[in-house]
This record gives structure tokens, sequence and C-alpha cells, in this order.
């Protein structure tokens, strides 16, 4: 296996390139500034049996093949990722280790830390660019403690974990009372808020009653065992987030905190829900929704519903809609057999929805947090046959097709040079 601890810089040269050299000509080469240190790590996994995943460096997105041939840090099984700051957080849904890498002074990308845990870490959030915040899921439909963790992003080290309640229903009769699942923990000054659904306590993840957007809200740092001061609700939209997204929540550079909600059998709610798919708001200095702001995002897109969003800056968001529901199956957003999501970008303020030119149809599992770089995002789009990145411009709302994934894809491009 390559070595996990350092990948080196003239392996990242060969990434996104059909050619190489040797090891002596890239070190010449890099001694004369020749080589393009990388400032990308890619999520990547294969499309061959078992799906093995890699963390990959590259300097370059937009032109030849990704892949992992003799290039990467494989990771165990299934995983999240997660940035902060000039770090990127690996986390794993089977292994129960959370590993951290950063470029260093050699354009390395170089493990810095890691630590383990008790049960799956599935929903993450950030303290500023200094600290993830990670914490565990009801899994099992128990009415146990979720526990909280505060990690540097400097050392990939845990320095703080608290335990702590979301929303607990216990009947004492298995499947008729409910437990809350997060889908985004956003800091926001000295409060934390936590966009959550309600689930069965029978471990059958339905939702049996999600016609409502439901916000936990704790006095941040949190202390051992707390549970939230407030739970808002609006009956105007459905449960916020989806299964194994992280932005249910975002917040903008004005302060103003926005939600979306989808609600559909495809997202797996079950049952669904009878309100429109839609975005609320959290004005600034607020600890409710906003009632003058509703953005029913069904009426304006004729049907969609978002699957997908995260802040891009400027009161936008990047998003991807479910358009097309022929078929519509239990969970089946998180297929590859249906190729109905389109890219778009959304103005929160103005309310209006832009799809983003020159991006086909296409499936997404998981989508990771995205980063900004130069007005540009980076995003993995899978058809049936094909996959590539794609570079959306945010300010025009058009794309251009960069590299060809050669696998299943890209869970996500993190930008990590200073």
């Amino acid at each position: 296996m390559f070595n996990r601890n350092t990948l080196s810089v003239a392996m990242a040269t060969l990434l996104l390139s059909a050619c190489g050299s040797s090891s002596d000509s890239n070190d010449q080469a890099k001694e004369n500034n020749e080589v393009e240190m990388p400032k990308f790590a890619l999520a990547y996994k294969q499309a061959v049996s078992g799906e093995a995943e890699y963390l990959l460096p590259a300097n370059d997105l937009m032109q030849g093949q990704i892949n992992a041939n003799g290039v990467g840090a494989e990771q165990l099984g299934w995983n999240y990722y997660y940035p902060v700051g000039n770090t990127i957080f690996v986390s794993g849904y089977e292994n129960f280790e959370t590993v951290s890498y950063k470029l260093n002074s050699d354009g390395e990308l170089a493990r810095q830390g890691a630590f383990v845990f008790n049960n799956a870490l599935e929903v993450f959030g950030a303290d500023g660019d200094d600290y993830l915040l990670a914490s565990d899921e009801p899994r099992d439909g128990t009415h146990t403690t979720r526990t909280l963790y505060t990690v540097s992003a400097e050392s990939g080290h845990i320095i703080r974990q608290v335990g702590y309640s979301i929303f607990d229903e216990d009947t004492g009769t298995p499947g008729e009372g409910t437990v809350g699942w997060a889908t985004a923990l956003v800091v926001r000054g000295d409060e934390l808020f936590v966009p959550f659904h309600k689930l069965d306590d029978q471990g059958w993840y339905t939702t049996p009653a999600p016609d409502e957007a439901l916000v936990a809200i704790y006095d941040y740092p949190l202390n051992d065992g707390a549970s939230p001061k407030a739970i808002i609700s609006d009956d105007r939209t459905s449960h916020i987030g989806v299964n194994g997204s992280t932005t249910g929540l975002i917040l903008t550079d004005s302060g103003d905190m926005y939600s979306f909600s989808n609600g559909t059998i495809a997202a797996g709610f079950s049952p669904a829900s009878t309100k429109p798919s839609g975005i609320l708001k959290i004005a600034n200095g607020e600890s409710d929704f906003a009632q003058h702001y509703f953005f029913n995002i069904e009426e304006a897109t004729n049907g969609g519903s978002i699957f997908w969003m995260d802040y891009v800056g400027g009161n936008k968001a990047i998003a991807r809609l479910l358009v097309d529901k022929k078929g519509e199956a239990p969970w089946s957003a998180f297929g590859r057999t249906n190729f109905n999501q389109k890219l778009v970008i959304i103005d929160l303020a103005a309310k209006t929805v832009t799809d983003v030119a020159n991006v086909p149809l296409h499936a997404k599992r998981y989508s990771s947090p995205v980063e900004v770089v130069n007005g540009k995002v980076y995003v993995s789009i899978e058809e049936e046959t094909q996959a590539y990145i794609y570079e959306v411009d945010i300010e025009t709302a058009t794309a251009t097709q960069g590299a060809e994934i050669q696998g299943k894809t890209v869970k996500g491009v993190y930008y990590l040079a200073d």
C-alpha cells in the first residue's frame, strides 16, 4: 500500500496527466520551481469491486484523468470528508477513526493526526478555521446521549468532548417515540444551531411527523450533559436537510442563516411531507425563523425539491434539485439509477433559482461541502456512463467540463493551499 503519511509532489504531478517523468527530473524541476505544487485534495472513490476510497493530491482539475494508479492515501471503508481551514478531515463510517491531512511546505499531503470514537460520526461543522465539530447520530433508534467532539484543525486531536441531547420523545414503546437526527452543526457567536429530523425510535428511519422544520439551539460552547435552551419550529416546510448531508443549515457572511427542506420519499422521508420543499431564514441576531421570509422551491422550480445546498458567498448558494419524480421510490435519490439532479445557483436574498449552464442531469449520493476558489467551485458530476469534474463560475452560473473521473465519483474537492 502507498505510504499514508506523505504523498509526494512528484506523484501529484502525474494525477491528472497521461504522461510523467523520472523522479530525478521532477526533483530538478521542483528545485527550479517548474513543478506547480498541489493545491487541492480530492476524495476519490473507485468504481471497481469494493469501491476503495483515496485522498488524492492535485494541482490541475481541468484536464486529464483522475484515478488512483500509484497515487494517493487509501482510506478504510466509506468515509465522510469535511474541510476546516487548510485541513481536510476524513471520518470513517465503518472503521470509527478520523484522520486529518494538510499540505506541508514541500507540497506534500501529510497526515496530521487521528482519533477514534465509539459510534460513527455523521454530522459535522466548524468553529471558524480552527476547530472541527463532529457528532454521532441515534443510528440504533435508542434514546442514548449523543457525543459532540471538538477537534483541533492544527493537530487533528480531540480537545473536548461532551454528551448532549437533541430531541428525545420516549413513550416507553419502541416505534411510538422519536429521536433527533442532526443535519448540521452551525456556530454563530455564543450559540450552536442544530437542525434535525424526528425519526422513529425503532431504528426504521421513518419520519412519523415530517411537516415542520426544527432547529435546536444551545449555549456555546456546550457543557457536558447539555440540552437545547430552545427548539424552534416552522410549519411552512418539512424537516431540514437530508440524511448524509452536513449543510442542512448554512451561515452567510452577513450572519443570516438559511435552511433547506426536501420532504420527499426519494430523499428518505417516510411518510413524505405534505409541505413544499423550501428555504427558511434565521436573521442575524435572531433566534427564530423569520416570518417574513419563505422561499417555496417547488413553486419557483415547477416541482423541484432541494437535495443538497451549500453557501458560496454573496448571499448565494449552490444546490442540487431533484427534478423528475417519475418512478420515485424510497431513498432513490441516493442511488445511481435515477439521473434526475440539476445543478443550480440560488440567490437567497432575491429568491431566484438559476440553472448552471452546461451541466447535464446527473446522480449524486453524497455531496461534500464546497470551497470557493477565486469565484469558482468544483463539483463532481456523474452520468450513467461517464463522470467529470466541472468548474462552476458562481457569478455567471456557467460551468466548464474538466478532468475525467476514471472511477465512481469524487466525493469532494478541497483547497488546502495557504
